[in-house]
């Protein structure tokens, strides 16, 4: 008969799943000129949600964000040859992309479409999500 209240709080509903961060990279850039990309290499250890979150000084300046394969460079990136995971191009400040990822790593390209020079952040993370039972 006691079994319905030993270990229940009332406070927290089981079916919620809880979010952890598994792995997180900070990456600060600067002097970014109009034209220009900013590369960052990450590895993800293992598997989750990708968020990569990219703000930036200036609202008039447009960024955009290019993920791909570690191997890709500008000239490759340029030329259409890379695999390209996800691309970000709208003028939203800041830029975001979130996908499924597995234990991997990756190129970011952050491209400063102008009109001015920029400095700013990558934040990139990684969660899972669990039932906390």
């Amino acid at each position: 008969m006691g079994l319905a209240s030993t270990g229940c709080s009332g406070d927290r509903n089981l079916l919620v799943p809880v979010v952890d961060t598994v792995f997180r990279y900070e990456q600060p850039f600067s002097g970014l000129e109009r034209f220009r990309a900013f590369v960052a290499d990450f590895s993800v250890p293992e598997a989750g949600t990708l968020h990569i979150t990219v703000d930036w000084t200036s609202p008039a300046d447009d960024i955009d964000l290019v993920l791909s394969n570690p191997a890709c460079d500008a000239i490759a990136l340029a030329a259409g040859l890379c695999k390209v995971f996800a691309r970000e191009q709208s003028n939203l400040k800041p830029a975001q992309l979130t996908l499924p990822t597995t234990a991997t790593g990756y190129r970011l390209f952050v491209v400063n479409r102008g009109p001015s020079d920029e400095s700013g952040t990558i934040v990139v993370t990684v969660t899972r999500s669990r039932l906390d039972l």
